[in-house]
């Protein structure tokens, strides 16, 4: 319930916004699960069944014995731009951050695409665009490709501040991501069944090997959720 609370407080200096869908989801698996609350303002696209939606969401991510490779575009694929989601991971570059515990709670600016197929069933998906995250300082192991005595095996870490869509591995920060089905359940209510795609990503409090700081975790996580149409 305290992850819960969390985004009600984020979302809420919004609420005097208009929306037309509030979203409720929960997704777990892997030794970590994540709650995320969003709403969201819809326009329909012409006289289409397509609608694109901006709104907000509020995400908080918690795990333990949590896995996370080093993130910079520059460093696991060797360049940066568009153009790193068809090269391969140069694995010498990357190194390993585990956490025995994860907290990152995440308020993003987001961008929807939904395909209303009939009255009781939509498809859609969405992801964040822009926005920040917090949580507590966290002690990692550090495990370099290279031994190196010259680092510290155990290091500090807290989650990115900011967060940034720039395509695949030039993301910066935590971002969540669905593709989604809704179906009607009659007064305002919906059932969403998704697949939630999120980074969630730790800055160390010092330069590390390669002169990196940042290291991200991917998650693939089956997602359950209500919605709400006003």
């Amino acid at each position: 319930m305290k992850q819960l609370s969390f985004l009600f407080l984020l979302t809420l200096p919004f609420s005097a916004l208009a929306f037309d869908r509030l979203a409720l989801s929960s997704s777990a698996g892997n030794n970590e699960q994540q709650l995320a609350l969003d709403a969201t303002r819809f326009w329909r696209v012409s006289n289409t069944k397509l609608w694109i939606g901006f709104g907000i969401r509020g995400t908080s991510t918690w795990g333990s014995d949590q896995g996370y490779k080093t993130a910079p575009a520059l460093l696991t694929t060797g360049q940066e731009g568009p153009q790193v989601i068809f090269l391969e991971d140069k694995k010498e570059n990357i190194d390993d951050l585990r956490l025995a515990t994860t907290q990152v709670t995440s308020l993003n600016a987001m961008v929807q695409f939904l395909y209303q197929w009939s009255a009781n069933w939509g498809f859609g998906t969405n992801i964040d665009v822009i926005g920040g995250s917090f949580g507590k300082k966290q002690k990692a192991k550090y495990n370099p490709k290279k031994d190196d005595a010259s680092f510290p095996d155990e290091v500090s870490a807290r989650p990115t501040p900011f967060n940034l869509l720039l395509i695949s591995e030039n993301d910066r920060g935590s971002l969540n991501s669905e593709f989604y089905a809704i179906r009607n359940l009659g007064n305002g209510w919906g059932l969403k069944l998704a697949a939630n795609f999120a980074f969630t990503e730790y800055t160390t409090t010092q330069k590390l090997r390669k002169n990196n700081d940042r290291f991200r975790r991917k998650s693939l996580l089956p997602s359950l959720g209500v919605t709400r149409d006003f």
